[in-house]
């Protein structure tokens, strides 16, 4: 069985929008919910979670459209 796992993270991408991220992150997990931060308007960051089975290939694409900023990643069982 091959191990999924649980990502939190924060995605700083002030010139990239809600849809755009959606979409590039839908094929690469489940249970996918972005939403924008509360200081969204000055700062550009979206609070992210997504369940994968393979974290690098989630973060190598946030980091063409961002920052990425604290990390969370628990194993799920």
């Amino acid at each position: 069985m091959i191990p999924k796992f649980a990502l939190e993270f924060i995605l700083h991408a002030k010139n990239c929008n809600l849809k755009v991220i959606k979409s590039a992150l839908a094929e690469f997990g489940s249970n996918l919910i972005i939403s924008a931060s509360a200081d969204y308007a000055q700062t550009g960051n979206y609070n992210i979670s997504i369940t994968t089975e393979d974290p690098t290939l989630v973060f190598d694409l946030c980091s063409q459209l961002g920052r990425i900023r604290s990390i969370k990643i628990n194993e799920v069982k």
